[in-house]
């Protein structure tokens, strides 16, 4: 629920002066000293989040400062003004309002989550936070480039686990077995092949840092120097994994780089034709739970452990088992996020005072 504050005291509202209205005149009268009037009409208060120029909005009655939009909204535009450039109308609107709507969203997640006694996972938060960072070798300007703060991004990794938090107290992301199967029935001619399949796991180490700067090319020495430093990290993960009791997918969660690391390096099921040449002729010769040695291919070095292997034809339930349920987990989370939307935009109330001037 949204109300709209109209804001005098910034410069682009509107300025005109009202016309002045002219009482009539009261007769005289002697006005007692002021000890000795007692009243009881109350003395109005001041407006709370009356100027955009310290207040953004309020949800219910927590104020969000304009400074927090200003730190992510001036990132956005230096991003344009670096280079010479003005912001164009269409993009400044827009990064105006999903910047606004953002962090109100994010305020009322919090609120939500403080009022049914619900917290994320720190260790959560720090895994996220450090899977960002890995293979960014100048994190100041990575952030620069993206037009964010280590503080906006942190909101944003809290807001999502916060999210998950509220849906699975709500058992909105539960999946049961029933509609396990009714997805295998759907999908299962689409894993058949004429094929052989393997399921793999790996941890990728690149030969490239994870935010290149496209005007400033490496040389050939610069070049020879990743490719060293990423060998011997490579060599070094590998001997981690292959001790007694070591976790793979605990390691690849910390050291891999890539979308799968936030799966402990899972890549699913394949057949050879759809990895890299090098990768596949060392996977297709493993062994269930073999862990090969670092593997180079054009991504960089790879330490894979073959999770499971299947001849060619169709893929029983077992195989596809964990897949279909993250999947369906994942489009109820996806379905879940906008429907919390929803429901918070209808039960809080919000004051805000960008919307009326911009947006």
């Amino acid at each position: 629920m949204r109300r709209l504050l109209f804001v005098a005291s910034v410069g682009f509202a509107c300025t005109k002066t009202p016309t002045p209205v002219v009482e009539p005149t009261a007769p005289a009268t002697t006005v007692p000293a002021l000890d000795a009037v007692t009243t009881t009409e109350p003395v109005a208060e001041p407006t709370r989040c009356a100027s955009l120029q310290t207040c953004l909005a309020m949800v219910g009655d927590v104020e969000i400062p304009y400074s927090d939009f200003a730190a992510v909204y001036d990132l956005k535009v230096a991003k344009y003004t670096v280079r010479g450039r003005e912001i164009p109308a269409t993009a400044d609107r827009r990064y105006r309002k999903s910047i606004s709507n953002r962090l109100i969203y994010h305020e009322m997640l919090r609120q939500e989550a403080k009022a049914r006694g619900l917290a994320y996972d720190p260790d959560a938060l720090a895994e996220r936070e450090g899977q960002q960072q890995r293979g960014i070798r100048d994190w100041a300007k990575h952030l620069e480039r993206r037009g964010e703060t280590e503080a906006s991004l942190r909101d944003m990794y809290v807001s999502e686990l916060l999210e998950v938090e509220i849906l699975q107290a709500d058992g909105e992301l539960e999946v049961t077995t029933e509609e396990v199967q009714e997805d295998y029935e759907k999908i299962k001619q689409n894993w058949r092949s004429d094929k052989p399949r393997v399921r793999a796991s790996h941890i990728l180490v690149s030969l490239l840092p994870a935010d290149p700067d496209p005007a400033n090319p490496p040389s050939n020495a610069q070049r020879k120097q990743w490719e060293a430093e990423a060998r011997a990290k490579a060599k070094a993960i590998h001997e981690e994994v292959k001790q007694p009791g070591a976790d793979f997918a605990a390691i690849a969660a910390q050291k891999s780089v890539g979308p799968s690391a936030s799966r402990g390096g899972d890549i699913g099921i394949f057949t050879a034709d759809r990895m890299a040449q090098e990768f596949s002729r060392a996977a297709f010769r493993m062994k269930v739970g073999q862990i090969s040695k670092p593997v180079r291919t054009k991504f960089g070095y790879h330490i894979i452990k073959l999770t499971g292997s299947w001849p060619a034809g169709a893929l029983p339930l077992e195989a596809l088992d964990d897949q279909i349920r993250e999947r369906l987990r994942q489009r109820k989370l996806h379905q879940g996020r906008r429907t919390l939307r929803e429901r918070f935009e209808a039960k809080y109330e919000v004051l805000d005072n960008l919307s009326l001037i911009h947006i």
